[in-house]
């Protein structure tokens, strides 16, 4: 199984698409599809003859989320990428899309094709649990303890996690296309983004919401993560400290108080040494000054995992099209600013969609290439990287991309 992790912590780093799985699935037989509705009911037959009840398969299947193929949408600059009405976007021909958004003359026509790929995600259902305890659920899907794929999280902060991801995504994959291309990029100190608040803690008491983001610690100036710890290191537990809290949801700035408490057991196992405990996973919120706006419209899909495959769309745009050599190229993996490509969840599943969306190459993470490889069709070519520069070499001697050195106007 893949490992779920999220930063090296609890969770799985995905592009996600909430769903609640239909009690039968769609139906069709064949590798890595849901058995049609009549087999599913002689599964739950066969599972309370042998002794398990209806009852316990419900409060079985509670304690699982079931990762299932999701799908493969193509990075496009067409206009005509909209979406189709329940969130997701779709070219005029129904192929699912994103689209890269780049002012107008940037964006270069595209030889060959570039895929993200997301994870359908939702709530296991009794029907699930007993397909993959009779061993029929098929390698394709993946039946994944809550406490694995959820970790301290709260259910409610799920989807808000999976949005900000996405748009540390598209951030990561901008900067990084555009320092390989040479261009200038500022990041601008502007406070600390809240990543995640951990359910009865000081922090959640008090109102403190993902993506809210915290400039201050009573009335000190904090522009950075490093800036923030310093000023709550000292503090003791059961002070009340005031922050400056700019709200996710909009509305204007608030002066939170918060009592912070003793750090958990558990916490302080994992290396935390200050005096006093908040309840809180946050990251530097950087503002970025790009030469030109560059962004990512793709929907109600959230994660980070999708960061690989921006980056190369990116580049592909603004040098001169070739970058695939006119493959069919997915790709999966976080990408950071130093151009380093990051673990992700759900390979097995990414590479079942990729396969379907007629991808020739697929990129992923090496620690997770046996996952995507044990899934993989004879006609798509799976490729383990470690990093843009990896890829881009691959492209070049493997596939004839083509990504020339630029020399405009305004670039270092």
């Amino acid at each position: 199984m893949a490992t779920w992790e999220e930063h090296g912590a609890v969770r799985a780093v995905n592009d996600i698409q909430m769903t609640v799985p239909s009690p039968d699935g769609p139906a069709g037989p064949g590798p890595g599809t849901r058995w049609p509705g009549f087999l599913v009911s002689l599964v739950l037959l066969v599972a309370i003859v042998v002794g398990v009840p209806t009852a316990i398969a419900v409060h079985e299947a509670n304690g699982y989320y079931l990762f299932s193929p999701g799908t493969a949408p193509l990075i496009t600059t067409s206009s005509q990428c909209r979406t189709s009405g329940g969130g997701e976007l779709a070219l005029p021909d129904g192929t699912p899309c994103v689209r890269l958004v780049l002012p107008a003359g940037k964006a270069h026509p595209v030889k060959g094709s570039l895929f993200m790929v997301d994870v359908e995600v939702g709530q296991a259902g009794p029907v699930d649990w007993a397909e993959w305890e009779l061993g029929l659920l098929g390698k394709q899907d993946q039946m994944v303890p809550a406490a694995e794929y959820v970790g301290t999280t709260p259910t409610s902060e799920l989807g808000c996690q999976d949005t900000q991801e996405m748009v540390s995504a598209d951030q990561y994959a901008a900067l990084a296309a555009l320092a390989r291309l040479h261009y200038k990029v500022a990041e601008i100190p502007d406070g600390v983004q809240v990543d995640e608040v951990l359910g009865s803690t000081p922090a959640w008491q008090a109102g403190i919401n993902c993506n809210d983001v915290i400039t201050a610690v009573n009335s000190r100036p904090v522009l950075s993560l490093q800036e923030f710890v310093k000023a709550l290191a000292p503090v003791p537990a059961g002070t009340v400290v005031v922050l400056t809290d700019y709200p996710a949801a909009g509305g204007g700035v608030k002066r939170i108080k918060v009592r912070l408490t003793r750090p958990p057991a558990s916490v302080v196992a994992q290396g935390f040494e200050g005096k006093s405990y908040l309840g809180v996973d946050v990251q530097d919120r950087v503002k970025l000054q790009l030469p030109f706006p560059v962004s990512v419209e793709a929907g109600e899909i959230g994660g980070p995992s999708a960061g690989l495959a921006f980056t190369l769309a990116i580049m592909d745009s603004l040098s001169n099209g070739k970058l695939t050599g006119g493959h069919k190229v997915a790709a999966t993996g976080t990408m950071d600013p130093a151009g380093d490509v990051g673990q992700v969840g759900g390979v097995q599943e990414k590479t079942a969609a990729v396969e379907k969306a007629g991808a020739q190459v697929f990129f992923v993470p090496q620690a997770e290439y046996q996952d995507a490889e044990s899934v993989a069709g004879h006609n798509l070519v799976v490729v383990p990287v470690t990093s843009l520069s990896q890829v881009l070499q691959i492209l070049r001697q493997r596939y004839g991309g083509d990504v020339p050195g630029l020399s405009s106007a305004g670039k270092a």
